[in-house]
């Protein structure tokens, strides 16, 4: 038999203790981690589970054209699941619908299509009237919102024909294939339809706001 000195086995004994404590603070960490995870993958999950949701908001019951004042009855409800969040806040929720319910239409949005949020008509609108007015031409993928400049023609002094920029920053309310309403002033409503009827319109896309100034004529060969 092999006898320690007191010393010694007093180090074991410690050594001993500290290994112990080390494996039960090591369990303890384990234990503390696999808690955060499972509380982390609770939180994710019901996250998910939120998304999935479908979320109520407003689709065109039948045809709203742009001047109408918007009705209960051309209003339903759908549920849709975005994947981008954000684009909820681009349409009408089930909730606001009392907020366009006799309100002026500003665009117009075809039956079973899903409801703008601008659809009502703005403060800018209610000065401006509404107008459909025939056109030679336009870019393609024009659509409602869009603004277009008014190119015309018309004679000068000579008898020459002239083309010439008669409006610009114009909105559109509605695109048919030959045909468009504009809210524009109402002074200027005569004047835009006798160009229509005479030289004809061609429409031309912009960026709202951005006016060209002192745009010249052009004549002819």
């Amino acid at each position: 038999m092999k006898l320690l000195s007191p010393e010694r086995a007093a180090d074991r004994m410690v050594a001993s203790t500290v290994k112990r404590r080390w494996r039960w603070a090591a369990l303890a960490g384990l234990v503390v981690f696999l808690g955060l995870a499972g509380y982390a993958m609770a939180v994710m999950g019901a996250s998910n589970a939120s998304n999935l949701q479908p979320v109520p908001v407003l689709v065109a019951a039948t045809d709203i054209r742009a001047g109408s004042t918007i009705t209960d009855g051309m209003l339903r409800v759908t549920g849709i699941r975005p994947d981008d969040r954000s684009l909820l806040t681009t349409l009408v929720a089930a909730s606001d619908r009392s907020s366009i319910v006799g309100q002026v239409a500003a665009l117009t949005v075809p039956a079973g299509h899903l409801i703008p949020s601008d659809v009502a008509s703005s403060q800018v609108h209610g000065q401006l009237w509404l107008a459909s007015i025939p056109v030679k031409r336009m870019p393609a993928g024009l659509a409602a919102g869009n603004h277009v400049a008014l190119l015309t023609e018309t004679q000068n002094k000579l008898g020459q024909p002239v083309d010439f920029v008669f409006m610009q920053d114009v909105e559109l309310a509605h695109v048919a294939s030959n045909q468009v309403d504009l809210w524009l002033p109402a002074k200027l409503v005569p004047q835009v339809e006798w160009y229509a009827d005479h030289g004809g319109l061609v429409l031309l896309t912009m960026q709202p706001g951005v006016i060209q100034q002192d745009l010249p004529a052009a004549t002819g060969p």
